[in-house]
């Protein structure tokens, strides 16, 4: 089954741990197992990296930019909520086959 496209927004920043992370992690979404294997080792490492990235801007600039990281959030979860309205309304308009 695949995912609608409401699952595959992201609600954590991009300067985040966690988001980094999830955002890097899915290019390992592949079907070929050497393919993903190969994608797995590139990812942790990016990974590694962006979390040195992420640890660094927190340390300069993270408490400065709260407001900002807030607004932000609240942006992505309002277009994550919006696709789920229009996926919901196109399922009830959409007849059962």
């Amino acid at each position: 089954m695949s995912e609608l496209r409401s699952e595959q927004i992201v609600l954590s920043a991009p300067m985040s741990f966690h988001g980094s992370a999830v955002r890097i992690w899915k290019i390992t979404d592949k079907s070929s197992v050497a393919l993903k294997i190969l994608l797995v080792c590139i990812a942790l490492v990016a990974v590694l990296f962006a979390w040195v990235v992420v640890l660094c801007w927190y340390l300069i600039f993270g408490i400065l930019l709260i407001p900002y990281r807030l607004t932000r959030r609240g942006q992505r979860k309002r277009k994550m909520e919006n696709l789920r309205h229009r996926e919901l309304m196109d399922a009830v308009q959409k007849p059962k086959e």
